[in-house]
């Protein structure tokens, strides 16, 4: 869906009972303070952890994929013709494979009310126009990227 921004965002109580359901958390994400680094998100309980899974497929040259793993790699661009170079010079606004994919587990969470409020809270952290606007013109310059959109959630490289 996009990009979050700096943390900003209030929930009201009603949003709030919501995210007590929930159980546990996981999943990818793409956090404005890098175009570079694929984030795995992980909660369970009260242990929240955000870890630096490396890099997104798409800022990698295509001849250091995996051949084996082409086909899975591309299902998860937004668009198959995808180029970094494209996107950094604001000729299209594919993003490859960065994205936020997180699935939240809990008691009463699969009802529509549930889901419109979760949506509606995790909506809330993403770029607005004019902050995307901002973040397209540094999309190649990782150090303007950290500067403009700090992260002070402390994040780890994961190692094997």
């Amino acid at each position: 869906r996009g990009v979050p921004k700096k943390d900003n965002s209030v929930m009201n109580d009603s949003d709030a009972q919501v995210f007590k359901k929930v159980l546990r958390s996981k999943g990818f994400t793409w956090i404005a303070d890098s175009n570079v680094k694929a984030n795995y998100w992980s909660h369970s309980g009260s242990s929240f952890e955000l870890q630096c899974l490396g890099r997104w497929w798409a800022t990698l040259p295509q001849d250091l994929w995996p051949d084996e793993a082409r086909d899975s790699i591309l299902s998860d661009f937004d668009v198959a013709d995808h180029t970094e170079e494209n996107a950094a010079a604001g000729s299209n606004v594919s993003v490859g494979d960065r994205r936020q994919e997180i699935v939240f587990i809990g008691p009463g969470l699969g009802s529509a009310d549930s889901q419109t409020k979760v949506e509606s809270v995790l909506d809330s952290c993403l770029l607005n126009d004019e902050e995307w606007d901002d973040f397209c013109s540094k999309w190649s310059n990782e150090a303007a990227l950290q500067n403009a959109y700090e992260n002070t959630l402390n994040t780890r490289m994961l190692t094997y």
